[in-house]
């Protein structure tokens, strides 16, 4: 028995011999039992010398039947086993199912030339035979290899057997946020800044290289147990470049609902890196809320809320929050994406702001900008409304005039603040 990376364990059947197809099946299950904390390679072992070299079926009813296992977790532990001998890759080995989504399934596996552990996405069979899906997942891909970057899931390799196409990426031992707050977990804002500092410093990697995500939320953002956090899943990314995907894609409303920014929800031809940002600002609320920015249960209500609801400040939902922190996500979740951050780089900036215990720089200067547009709107509306009023009465002239003088002072003042601020 030796270890692998990572602390797992191999475990070789004793009376087998090594690089036989009936020692394969064996030794590959004991792998995912240890692998899933079904059963510890001590217990494996015992069960081992108890048992004749067999397959894997064999294997899982006198497991089953020594009451080391539950009927159902043979039965599924069976049909993973199953559906892996019609996957096999050459020079990888396929250790486990780490989870299933709409494009294909994730699996943890060996890379035997580099013995290390990698993860290996495969599209499902079904899709593989229609273009455009096959396109996306090659794109998906491809676009991960043009990115180089601590807080990204690094690409490796990218290829096909027969139909079966497969998609090669780092391993990351850690769960996702969206896990830690299905857990029940709210995230403390030192927590939540230093992951979210992190996921600003890869977008901003990302937009220096032309790329959009399109689906920032907690389910791809990995946290390592040394608290590093990897931004996963390019599946929906876009080059800002790529007309031809733009023109096809316009119209369509393209992202996860709790946290799409507006215009990805108007299917808007031109996006740029705020739309991340915006779905990062939703991820920070979330996390130290316990709740997403708009928490109906109906999709349309969600994109509806996006569009036009005023958002709740999260330091109104936590106490415990700073001003600062409800600043920050405010300004990356404006619905104008005009009065967002305009890049990452000004977000890490602020975050990095909130972690010395500083107040954000450039959330003040947005916050300022709003006010000031406020306040010139309402200046314009009134002023509309007076050229309207056909017959102003004498007696409201004094209390119209002291109105606009308040209005036109509140907008030198705002200004003079936010010439101070920029001189900063």
């Amino acid at each position: 028995m030796t270890n692998d990376e990572g602390g797992h364990r191999q475990v070789q059947i004793a009376g087998t011999t090594p690089g036989k197809e009936e020692s394969q099946v064996p030794a590959r299950l004991g792998q995912i039992l240890i692998g899933r904390g079904l059963i510890t390679a001590e217990e494996w072992e015992a069960v081992c010398v108890h048992l004749p070299p067999a397959g894997a079926k064999e294997t899982l009813a006198a497991l089953v039947k020594q009451g080391a296992l539950t009927a159902s977790q043979a039965r599924r532990i069976l049909r993973d086993i199953e559906a892996w001998a019609h996957q096999q890759i050459p020079g990888y080995q396929l250790l486990e199912k780490l989870g299933q989504g709409s494009m294909g399934t994730v699996y943890k596996a060996r890379q035997l030339s580099m013995d290390r552990l990698v993860a290996i996405k495969i599209l499902q069979p079904q899709l593989a035979s229609n273009q455009e899906y096959l396109k996306r997942f090659v794109q998906e891909a491809h676009l991960a290899a043009k990115l180089s970057h601590n807080n990204i899931v690094q690409a490796i390799d990218v290829g096909n057997i027969g139909s079966l196409y497969y998609f090669v990426m780092e391993f990351v031992e850690g769960t996702t946020v969206k896990q830690q707050l299905e857990s029940g977990k709210v995230f403390s804002e030192a927590e939540a800044v230093e992951i979210g500092l992190q996921i600003a410093q890869a977008l901003d990697h990302a937009h220096h290289r032309g790329l959009v995500h399109r689906d920032i939320k907690p389910a791809n953002i990995i946290v390592t147990r040394k608290g590093i956090a990897k931004l996963a899943d390019l599946g929906l990314a876009r080059r800002l470049d790529d007309r031809e995907m733009a023109e096809s894609e316009k119209g369509m409303t393209i992202g996860t609902p709790y946290y799409i920014a507006p215009e990805l929800i108007r299917g808007r031809l031109e996006l740029d890196i705020r739309a991340d940002i915006y779905s990062l600002g939703a991820t920070l609320y979330h996390m130290v809320t316990g709740r997403p920015p708009f928490p109906y249960n109906k999709v349309n209500e969600v994109l509806r809320a996006h569009l036009q609801e005023p958002l709740k400040p999260p330091d109104h939902i936590n106490p415990k929050l700073s001003a600062g922190l409800g600043e920050v996500v405010e300004a990356c979740m404006a619905k104008d994406r005009d009065l967002r951050y305009p890049t990452p780089e000004q977000l890490v900036a602020d975050l990095e702001c909130l972690l010395r215990g500083e107040p954000p720089r450039f959330a003040h200067r947005q916050a300022n900008y709003v006010l000031l547009e406020q306040l010139t709107h309402g200046e314009a509306e009134l002023n509309g409304q007076l050229k309207q009023d056909t017959e102003p009465e004498p007696e409201a002239s004094p209390a119209v005039i002291g109105l606009l003088a308040l209005l036109a002072l509140s907008v030198l003042l705002n200004l003079v603040l936010i010439l101070v601020l920029a001189l900063r």
